[in-house]
């Protein structure tokens, strides 16, 4: 057993909270506290890589790696798409795409960030951290785009309709009535041309500097108490109304992504169920985030406790099936306090068939890498591409069509734009429209 994981069992999950907000609370400047719990976190785990080696061969290679970026051009987008690629039909699964709607000057980033900061600000200035590390990601077609233009809204449903995408479940921001990053979502929902499906899914969770200097400092607290969760409720009710909300058996969706953090949680969930059902004559349908390999084990609690479904929040759940390959990398960097895992590996021996099979929607990344947000202490996954996740998605639609648990046939892909760490299905300079070409084939490969 790991030295980090026996000290975890040692001092116990409440007891090692504790001690990390006392640490944290320290009268040491931010960034000397990050560096010391970082360094000590993965030490503890055995997986730091200090180690540059003998340089000069690397860093002619890496210097070559940088400098072949200038050949990327978005030339192929000449002949861009203007009309579908496939035509969704009754029996096939429903695909949906987290959306995360961080790409305008929104006043909260200016105020934490500085004036102008949106997701691009991560995603431009972003390195290779090992010889052949993709990084950075250059958009396609749709460029550096701002959500308070409608006509990047609408070229992205056009995109994900011709691809066969279902819809997006937005990430929503609500703390104690205020909402953040809301501008580009009331747009959507508010835009009567629209009638692409969509749903939420409320991200119950305090922000904190956890992208910069000290990584427990918060922004703007999620209260915790059983009040403000049942007030979260209200803020639904017209959303749940729209006709392209997304429903299962006539019911609305809600996605929560942190479960286990709702106080209360059969009281909180009883009083959604009766407020939605008195204000617009709707049962609820409510679905659990499961964040880790952990939590899926425990799926059916989460229904004991209220849940209608549970769902996978890639890649979460899949890190332990994934193999370690950090010690292979040629890092370019002093000292690497993150991991690199195999993404190959993990769909050639489909190792996702081996997770937890029950009333739980199966969930894709269609890459991963959040080193632009984290730097040396990023989480990639190493070798994804278009083929790999056709692969992937093929598989988990084959044994979505085949779950007789689930009351509907969805896949949720994480996600339709997550720049920052690396996940989406936009087109960008290298893979071009793959990974959208690769959906729709994994759809019509599966009928």
């Amino acid at each position: 057993m790991a030295v980090y994981e026996m000290l975890k069992r040692m001092i116990g999950e409440k007891n090692t909270q504790h001690i990390k907000n006392i640490f944290w609370n320290l009268p040491i400047a931010d960034n000397c506290k990050e560096k010391v719990f970082y360094t000590m976190k993965w030490a503890l785990k055995s997986e730091v890589v200090s180690r540059r080696g003998k340089r000069g061969e690397w860093l002619i290679n890496y210097v070559d790696d940088i400098l072949a970026l200038q050949d990327l051009n978005n030339s192929f987008s000449i002949e861009y798409p203007r009309e579908s690629q496939i035509t969704i039909k009754g029996d096939d699964p429903k695909l949906i795409a987290f959306y995360l709607p961080q790409y305008y000057p929104d006043p909260h980033n200016t105020r934490w960030w500085g004036r102008g900061s949106t997701e691009w600000t991560n995603v431009s200035k972003s390195f290779p951290q090992y010889l052949g590390h993709y990084q950075p990601r250059f958009p396609g077609e749709l460029g550096f785009y701002d959500l308070r233009i409608m006509d990047n809204i609408h070229r992205q449903i056009e995109l994900a309709e011709f691809y066969g995408v279902y819809g997006f479940c937005f990430y929503y921001y609500w703390f104690d009535g205020e909402r953040l990053l809301d501008l580009p979502f009331d747009n959507f929902v508010n835009d009567e041309s629209i009638t692409f499906p969509f749903s939420i899914c409320w991200v119950n969770e305090t922000w904190t500097r956890q992208w910069g200097e000290a990584s427990q400092t918060p922004l703007i607290i999620q209260n915790p108490n059983v009040d403000s969760y049942k007030e979260f409720i209200k803020s639904c009710i017209m959303l749940f109304k729209r006709q392209n909300y997304i429903k299962i058996k006539g019911k609305p969706i809600l996605t929560i992504y942190k479960p286990m953090q709702i106080p209360q949680p059969e009281e909180v969930i009883s009083y959604w169920r009766e407020y939605v059902k008195k204000e617009i004559g709707m049962d609820l349908y409510l679905i659990a985030s499961l964040e880790n390999a952990e939590e899926e084990k425990k799926w059916q609690n989460l229904l004991n406790i209220g849940f209608d479904a549970c769902s996978e929040f890639a890649p979460g759940p899949h890190l332990g099936y994934m193999k370690n390959i950090t010690a292979e990398k040629k890092f370019v960097c002093n000292t690497f306090l993150g991991r690199v895992l195999d993404y190959k590996d993990f769909v050639e021996n489909k190792k996702y068939m081996e997770m937890p099979k029950g009333k739980i929607f199966r969930a894709i990344s269609p890459m991963w890498d959040n080193t632009p947000r984290r730097k040396n202490k990023g989480l990639i996954l190493d070798g994804a591409t278009p083929q790999l996740y056709k692969t992937w998605l093929t598989d988990i639609i084959n044994e979505t069509q085949q779950n007789n648990m689930l009351d509907d046939k969805f896949i949720f892909i994480n996600a339709w734009n997550e720049w920052a760490e690396g996940a989406y299905l936009e087109p960008d300079l290298k893979w071009k429209y793959g990974y959208l070409e690769a959906t729709a084939m994994a759809i019509r490969d599966c009928r």
